[in-house]
């Protein structure tokens, strides 16, 4: 299966209306600390869409920030199929914000365990729907 564990340009979150749309209607959240997820299904787009966000109030260093962007970036990637597969069967697109609220980087082997919780709960909720 080539290109199954993919992060591809289609699947970035990009434009500020549907962001704006996002963060202002899309007020469903899921939280599993140090991870907030932020989603809104809309017809807008087509499949998954993500945005990753490290602030820098936590990370006054860019190469932090860019570690724990790595970091979710690469679990989004191996382990996206479930969300997909649910997004897909509901026929609408889903616009997800992955917000990290820590201020301490975490281990990836620590972090994982943490993210795939969140995944699994908004792929019930969205499988529900």
């Amino acid at each position: 299966m080539s290109g199954a564990n993919t992060f591809r340009k289609e699947e970035r979150l990009c434009g500020n209306k549907l962001i704006d749309k996002l963060f202002s209607e899309g007020n469903r959240q899921i939280s599993v600390f140090p991870v907030r997820l932020v989603w809104l299904l809309t017809d807008e787009i087509a499949g998954v869409q993500i945005l990753i966000s490290a602030p820098k109030r936590n990370f006054h260093h860019a190469v932090d920030r860019n570690r724990v962007k790595r970091q979710i970036r690469e679990f989004y990637r191996t382990s996206s199929a479930p969300l997909k597969e649910a997004v897909a069967a509901g026929g609408k697109g889903l616009a997800l914000a992955f917000l990290f609220n820590d201020t301490r980087l975490w281990e990836t082997a620590k972090l994982l365990p943490r993210l795939q919780s969140a995944m699994d709960k908004l792929v019930e909720t969205i499988s529900a729907e």
